[in-house]
C-alpha cells in the first residue's frame, strides 16, 4: 500500500520506466492507423450498437490516482464484432508493442466507442483505470475537424501530481491536442492526466476506445509490423 498520491504515481512510474514511447512523450498520433474503410464502418457500428449507456455525472470525483469518477457527459456505446476483430488483432497488438517496446496485452474481450454530442458533452480530468496503462483512441468522426480545434487536453509534466491538485487549476501546463477524423491517440493514460474538453458548441464527435495493459519485461527483440 502506497503512503500517498504521488507515492503510488511514482512507483508506476518507475514500473514503466523502459517504455519507449514513454521516453518520447508519453504519446503518439498515427495517421492512417486504420485504413479508411474500417474507419467508416466502425462509424456505423459505434452508430447503430445497441448496447448504449448515457453516463452523465457532474461532480464529486475525488480520486488522486486513477480511475474514479470523473465528471462526464458521454454516450458509452459497446463495441461490435468490427472492433473485436481490429483489438483482439496480432497486427494492432504488435503495433502497440512495438511503440513502447514492453509486452502488451488487451484489456478486457471487448472495447468500446464514446459520443460527445453537444456544447456540454466532455470527459474530466482523470487517468485511466488501473490496468488500462495505454489507451487508444481513433476519431471516426467530427463534425467539425480543425487542426486549431483541440481534442483532448494532456498534462504532460504531470505524471506524479495528484489529479486534485490539476483540477483546482486545470489550465496551469495544459496541453491542447487535435484529433482528425482518422488519427489514432495512443497515450499512457495510466500516467497522464488528460480531458475530453466541452466544445461549446454542436458539435459531434465519435471515438473508438481501446485499452491495454503495458508490462514491465521490455521485448528481448522489436515485434514485426505485420
Amino acid at each position: 500500500m502506497s503512503c500517498c498520491p504521488g507515492c503510488e504515481l511514482r512507483h508506476e512510474l518507475d514500473r514503466l520506466r523502459h517504455s519507449s514511447l514513454l521516453r518520447a512523450g508519453g504519446y503518439g498520433v498515427y495517421r492512417g492507423l486504420i485504413d479508411p474503410d474500417r474507419v467508416s464502418a466502425m462509424l456505423t457500428e459505434a452508430l447503430t450498437g445497441a448496447s448504449r449507456t448515457d453516463q452523465c455525472v457532474l461532480e464529486g470525483d475525488n480520486e488522486d490516482v486513477r480511475g474514479g469518477q470523473p465528471a462526464r457527459q458521454v454516450l458509452s456505446v459497446d463495441g461490435g464484432h468490427l472492433q473485436d476483430e481490429l483489438f483482439s488483432s496480432r497486427a494492432l497488438q504488435t503495433f502497440v508493442a512495438n511503440e513502447v517496446g514492453l509486452t502488451v496485452r488487451p484489456c478486457g474481450q471487448r472495447a468500446s466507442y464514446s459520443i460527445y454530442a453537444g456544447p456540454s458533452a466532455h470527459l474530466d480530468v482523470h487517468r485511466d483505470v488501473p490496468g488500462c496503462d495505454l489507451a487508444l483512441v481513433t476519431c471516426l468522426y467530427d463534425s467539425a475537424p480543425s487542426a486549431g480545434a483541440g481534442a483532448v487536453d494532456l498534462w504532460l509534466d504531470d505524471l506524479t501530481t495528484p489529479l486534485s491538485a490539476i483540477r483546482a487549476n486545470p489550465d496551469e501546463k495544459r496541453s491542447r491536442l487535435p484529433l482528425l477524423p482518422g488519427d489514432s491517440l495512443l497515450i499512457h493514460g495510466g500516467l497522464i492526466p488528460h480531458r475530453i474538453p466541452a466544445p461549446e458548441t454542436d458539435r459531434l464527435r465519435v471515438v473508438s476506445l481501446m485499452c491495454f495493459g503495458a508490462f514491465a519485461d521490455r521485448l528481448t527483440r522489436p515485434l514485426l509490423r505485420q
